[in-house]
């Protein structure tokens, strides 16, 4: 029985070896750095990830096999491993923290790059200059998103100017393309990336806080407050906030922002190092941790990690150990999928396809990335944690609801919004609850302000010597100092003497040289290459200014000029018309009217229509018609000779003067000389867009040059920005004027380094100014210390009178004597004529014999006999020669 027994337990024996010898082992690769919280954290993840795939599949021919490796944060080290894995283990997929650029040169120098799948786990993925190969595969979100988020959080405060702060932990980070793609997302919001600073890997062995304090102290010195981690590891970060907590650098008016790589491992670090941390503001990789199977992995991940780190506090898994999780899934997948047939080919399509929810969000790739949409946590460190006051999708935007319930794969239902006005408060360094500005002036060093030295005016920048160095007065310092008031903060400044042109002064604030310029500074396009303007205190453009001289020609016939051309027509005419209607009325009845032959009757209808017009008419009306008629004439005649009588006046109190040449154009086509403040811009516009030769543009170097340069026939014309015009014509307000068209410009301003968040609290402080009346009273004590008279402007003649201001008179007048000529007419013709009258008149003495026999009724009698007899002699001539 007993060797029966052992015959058994031998079969057993052998049956089980030859099960074994048909399962086959697959090897993995695995590459973390183990000096880092995150490699820490996907050294455990994947471990649990093999065992979880390995007992699942029991009853498969096919077993996972993780041969780790650890680079301790060493780039030649990571590169070393990842090619021993490579040759020497023969793995069939590799997974670990390796950048795109470093995986593509282990994958080029050991021509597998259409074989083995690399699953790269960086915090973010990258893309290359050149197309990757196709088994290099990241898991995880494009970094663009991540660059729009934080755009997205600079836009909604309004900050102008930021300092990126990354890690360069190893010569295959780009880094550089980072700064640009966060420079392209700013962009979009009007801001800007200042500086951007570099700081080296941080070794275990190493101290490097005096690098840190080096580094902090530049940043320190300069004005911007808001600072962007863009690519660091949460070790550099503790390091850098501990530093700066020291260096008083996490006070009040200080902004710093960490990136998805330091907040998501806010749960892993002790609880000292948020007291070093106050106020800060992050986001994090949403996933949700609601369900029942993160739970069971959390409670799994936490004793694991504790028995293999007791040192460290560790409470929840990051988003980074659940991609390294569900990265070590997706090989075991591909392999179930392949039924233990390892082909490199096979399985990275497999790779490729995958498509299912894992701990971290949908697992599916597109482009050799996360395909899914991340969503942001926004927290806010206060206290000995953080608060999650937002949530951002790249899509909706910000939210006030935290999404925790998300369909993966699709847009999470939540009411994003906007704007993060509603949000709740935020706690910023210092505890300041309102929103830091983002850069402060309490520098060492006071701003550098330029100040034109060598200004043609004086009145608007005047630089005298004094015993105890330079004083700077005028108006456009008198400007800069009432917009100084209304600004919300002091602004420790000096102001610089500048002796170059005006280019060159506002050249020296993009070159370093100064903070700003203040002065009568014109605000041009080119030069918004070098600097940014401040709104105009002062309309500006160009203008010309030439000596005048007497108009002759207009002072003889000047009295024409008060009245259109058409009113000398109709005034005329009506008044003879008026003449006619009285005269025909009156004619019957008043001797005065009706005596003497047919053109005396015409000469005092003309004599009546003119001496009315002067009220000088000797003639007296016997009918009431005639007086309804000439009562409007009357008026209206009253009204034009008053009206005349103002016009006239005015234009021969005001000097007829005219300039000696109209415009630009008629200087550039007679050769004349134009004068030019030799600093100004206005000498290179003459000659670039006027097209006057530069021979005939002569340098002025003071306002009082050009009086004198005038009268020596030296120039014909000076070219002056408006502002400078208006004060030469009040200093020299006789014999000169402003002639031609004004061309218009943005105005005088000051100026600031481009992108300056000063700009605007500086242009918002000069509309106060400006609305409260205290610019335009600044102006009118400059103008007022000179003998400034009347403008000085040549413009066009005085209106002249036209039709349409006495028009309604001229109605009522013409109605009423159209009235009185049908009411006289009207009963003649229907009791005095018949119809073989009125034939025989007009065969007679044609039409106006017919109109001088009607009016001539009263005495006309013996001659209307004989007509009549005549008449009637030829119709008895006519029936005789018609008889048989």
């Amino acid at each position: 029985m007993l060797p029966l027994l052992s015959l058994l337990l031998v079969l057993l024996l052998v049956a089980i070896n030859n099960a074994c010898a048909h399962e086959r082992e697959i090897n993995i690769g695995g590459l973390i750095d183990g000096s880092s919280q995150l490699g820490k954290e996907q050294e455990i993840a994947m471990k649990m990830a093999i065992q979880d795939v390995n007992l699942l599949c029991s009853n498969c021919s096919t077993k996972l096999t993780l041969h780790l490796r650890d680079s301790h944060g060493n780039a030649a080290q990571a590169t070393s491993s990842a090619t021993d894995l490579i040759n020497g283990v023969k793995v069939e997929a590799f997974l670990g923290n390796l950048a795109l650029p470093q995986a593509a040169l282990v994958s080029d120098i050991n021509n597998c790059s259409t074989e083995t799948p690399f699953l790269l786990l960086s915090p973010t993925a990258v893309a290359l200059p050149q197309v990757p190969s196709p088994n290099l595969i990241q898991v995880a979100n494009d970094i663009s998103v991540h660059m729009q988020f934080i755009a997205a959080i600079v836009g909604q405060f309004k900050w102008r100017k930021v300092t990126a702060i990354y890690q360069q932990k190893n010569s295959f980070d780009l880094n550089n393309g980072i700064i640009t793609l966060l420079s392209d997302s700013l962009q979009v919001v009007d801001a800007t990336i200042e500086q951007h600073v570099a700081f080296p890997p941080i070794s275990p062995l190493g101290s490097p806080g005096f690098n840190i304090e080096q580094e902090l102290a530049k940043l320190r010195n300069n004005t911007n407050r808001v600072f962007i981690f863009v690519q660091s590891s949460l070790e550099l970060a503790i390091c850098l906030f501990r530093k700066a907590t020291q260096m008083g650098m996490m006070e009040t008016g200080y902004v710093w922002i960490v990136s998805d790589e330091i907040a998501s491992l806010l749960d892993s670090v002790d609880p000292s190092v948020f007291f070093s941390m106050q106020g800060v503001i992050g986001y994090k990789t949403n996933f949700i941790d609601t369900s029942d199977t993160f739970r069971t992995f959390k409670l799994k991940f936490c004793q694991n990690y504790g028995a293999i780190y007791p040192q460290d506090r560790n409470s929840n898994p990051s988003i980074f150990a659940l991609r390294a999780y569900d990265a070590t899934w997706v090989i075991g997948k591909a392999l179930h999928n392949q039924q233990g047939n390892v082909m490199s080919q096979v399985l990275l399509q497999n790779i490729l396809l995958s498509n299912f929810n894992g701990l971290s969000g949908n697992i599916s790739f597109r482009n050799g990335e996360l395909a899914q949409t991340p969503t942001f946590q926004i927290i806010n460190v206060i206290g000995k944690s953080y608060n999650e006051i937002a949530s951002w999708s790249p899509t909706l935007g910000f939210s006030k609801k935290i999404p925790r319930q998300i369909d993966h794969g699709s847009n999470p239902a939540i009411d994003f919004g906007n704007d993060m006005a509603e949000l709740g408060p935020i706690y910023w360094p210092g505890g300041q609850l309102t929103v830091p500005r983002g850069w402060d002036l309490n520098m060492v060093k006071p701003l550098r302000i330029g100040v034109p030295a060598c200004g043609a005016f004086h009145q608007f920048v005047n630089v005298t010597l004094v015993q105890n160095g330079t004083e700077v007065t005028g108006f456009s310092i008198h400007v800069f100092k009432a917009a100084l008031k209304y600004l919300p903060y002091p602004l420790p400044h000096v102001l610089v003497p500048f002796y170059g042109d005006y280019d060159e002064m506002v050249q020296q604030i993009h070159l370093k040289g100064l903070d700003a310029a203040v002065g009568d500074i014109n605000i041009l396009e080119e030069r918004y290459h070098w600097a940014e303007f401040s709104q105009p205190y002062v309309k500006s453009g160009i203008a010309l200014v030439v000596p005048t001289k007497p108009d002759d020609t207009k002072e003889t016939w000047m009295f024409m000029h008060v009245f259109e051309a058409k009113m000398w027509i109709i005034i005329p005419s009506f008044s003879l018309f008026i003449g006619f209607v009285v005269w025909l009325i009156e004619h019957g009845e008043n001797p005065e009217f009706g005596d003497g032959s047919f053109s005396q009757q015409i000469g005092t209808v003309f004599w009546f229509s003119f001496s009315v017009l002067f009220f000088q008419q000797k003639e007296s009306l016997k009918n009431n018609l005639s007086k309804v008629v000439l009562a409007p004439w009357f008026f209206l005649v009253m009204v034009l000779t008053a009206n005349f009588t103002a016009a006239l006046t005015s234009k021969l109190t005001v000097s007829q003067i005219v300039p000696a040449a109209k415009d630009f154009e008629t200087l550039r086509r007679e050769n004349a000389v134009i004068g030019c403040n030799r600093r100004s811009f206005t000498c290179s516009y003459l000659e670039n867009v006027l097209h006057i030769k530069p021979e005939n543009i002569k340098h002025i170097r003071s306002i009082d040059d050009n009086p004198e340069a005038f009268q020596k026939g030296i120039i014909e014309g000076a070219i002056f920005v408006t502002a400078h015009a208006n004060v030469f014509l009040a200093k020299y307000c006789k014999g000169y004027a402003t002639t031609g068209p004004t061309f218009t410009f943005g105005g005088l301003g000051f100026a600031f380094p481009k992108h300056a968040p000063i700009v605007l609290d500086f242009s918002r402080a000069i509309l106060k100014a400006i609305e409260i009346g205290e610019v335009e009273k600044i102006e009118r004590e400059m103008l007022s210390s000179f003998n400034y008279s009347a403008s000085a402007t040549i413009n066009s003649d005085s209106p002249i009178l036209g039709l349409r201001p006495f028009a309604g008179l001229f109605y009522i007048c013409g109605g009423a004597a159209l009235i009185a000529l049908l009411l006289t007419v009207l009963p003649l013709v229907k009791n005095r004529w018949s119809l073989s009258y009125t034939q025989e008149a007009l065969k007679i003495r044609g039409v106006f014999s017919l109109l001088f026999l009607l009016l001539n009724r009263s005495s006309s009698g013996p001659n209307l006999q004989q007509l009549k007899q005549n008449s009637d002699a030829k119709s008895d001539d006519h029936v005789e020669t018609r008889a048989p």
